[in-house]
């Protein structure tokens, strides 16, 4: 036995790669979003000599793009899909074919994860999101330990009985939780469970030397360094309330307060032009991007807006602006304010779950009463105007950052799962 070892070693190989465990990640989006951000910093920690990661993307898109980017072995299969009537607009009864159609979808998604299981053979499976039960399902039936991260707020819906089939489920299917918010973890009833860790997110320091967009060296296309800066990241769809964000900026032009705003994201793909989408337009259903840059003609603020397009790099961009709006209009953990945090920036956001557990009022940012445009609008300008206050509001940002979402800390917590996953 010790002569096979040593004759094994003579030829180069490393034994501990024959004993790896392997760990399938499942990841549901598409997108740069905050999810794909979270998986990308954990594997990246992530010790190879011990562990076998496989990222499964359901979709490919730039978030697949960039794990690969990484150098990390990634399957891309798109017949499973994710069950967005979970959390993500929830869809209720204003589009019952969708929710019928994502719950066909579920069903296949079953299957395709039954097969790619089979494949892998994993030793432990990760799912990135509480939004794919039937993969989930499958991994339930594998005879492996299973991971799931709780990054969204589950929706109500009417009756709060979806909710709980959701949470009951989720909870007999998976072995170990990472939640986001301990708000989420105290509503599913399991804080201070040995097998839940609450972790919010896991974000680095950085010096702020530019950032990354398609490969490339980049940063904000800032043509007056004497106006302040405001910035949004984040996708445009109606639950991140951009369009709140512009009636605010409409509101600071009018009271004569020098700004420029970069709004930051994916650009949305332009409908087909079919029926449906040529009825919509005539009744007034304008896709979202093409209503926001409506609003942005209506307030009169084209020389103050700048949409830049999709960068990767987000904390490396942050460091570039001067205060940061997160005008969300659902509950979710928002990675901006976390990102905010560490590079020590004031972030206005909506009093929602999630920004109002990440954001200490007055102190590290501004909290505002939920779609209330006129405050948001103050408290923007109180950042903006008044760089004595917001010098200091930084620094506290930045040690709450550090305390709270620092990446080694909380990918700590995670790993302590992984013990007891392995035993």
């Amino acid at each position: 036995m010790l002569c096979a070892m040593f004759a094994a070693a003579s030829r180069g190989y490393i034994f501990m790669s024959e004993n790896r465990k392997r760990v399938l990640f499942v990841h549901h989006g598409s997108g740069m979003g905050g999810a794909p951000q979270l998986l990308l910093k954990f594997l990246l920690r992530l010790d190879t000599q011990k562990y076998k990661p496989v990222v499964w993307c359901i979709r490919r898109s730039s978030a697949s793009d960039l794990f690969e980017q990484h150098r990390f072995k990634v399957i891309i299969d798109t017949a499973a899909c994710p069950f967005l009537h979970i959390s993500d607009g929830f869809y209720g009864f204003r589009h019952p074919h969708l929710v019928i159609k994502m719950l066909w979808g579920q069903i296949r998604s079953y299957f395709t994860a039954k097969k790619i299981f089979k494949e892998i053979n994993p030793d432990l499976i990760h799912i990135n999101s509480v939004v794919v039960p039937g993969i989930l399902r499958a991994a339930y039936e594998q005879e492996c330990p299973v991971i799931v991260n709780i990054l969204e707020c589950v929706h109500a819906g009417y009756t709060g009985f979806r909710k709980n089939i959701i949470i009951k489920k989720t909870l007999k299917w998976g072995d170990y939780f990472v939640f986001m918010l301990e708000s989420e973890a105290k509503k599913w009833k399991v804080l201070g469970n040995e097998n839940v860790v609450v972790v919010y997110d896991f974000i680095e320091q950085v010096s702020g030397v530019g950032c990354q967009v398609s490969g490339t060296d980049y940063r904000l296309p800032i043509t007056n360094n004497q106006l302040p800066s405001i910035g949004y990241l984040g996708r445009f769809t109606k639950a991140k309330g951009v369009h709140y964000l512009l009636e605010s900026l409409g509101i600071l032009k009018q009271r004569g307060i020098k700004f420029h705003a970069y709004l930051i994201g994916p650009f949305a793909e332009m409908p087909l032009e079919n029926q449906k989408s040529k009825i919509k337009n005539y009744v007034g259903r304008l896709p979202y991007f093409d209503l926001l840059n409506l609003i942005v003609k209506r307030e009169n603020i084209e020389e103050e807006v700048t949409f830049t397009g999709e960068v990767t790099n987000v904390h490396e961009v942050i460091t570039q602006l001067d205060v940061l709006a997160a005008p969300f209009t659902e509950s979710h953990f928002s990675r901006l304010c976390g990102e905010a945090a560490m590079a020590g920036k004031v972030i206005v956001s909506f009093d929602i779950d999630g920004p109002g557990e990440e954001i200490i009022d007055g102190e590290t940012g501004f909290l505002v009463k939920p779609f209330n445009v006129k405050e948001f609008a103050d408290k923007l300008e109180l950042a903006l105007t008044k760089p004595d206050l917001r010098k200091e509001m930084e620094g506290k940002a930045k040690e709450h950052g550090k305390k709270v979402f620092d990446a080694d800390k909380n990918f700590a917590k995670v790993m302590e799962l992984y013990g007891k996953a392995f035993g």
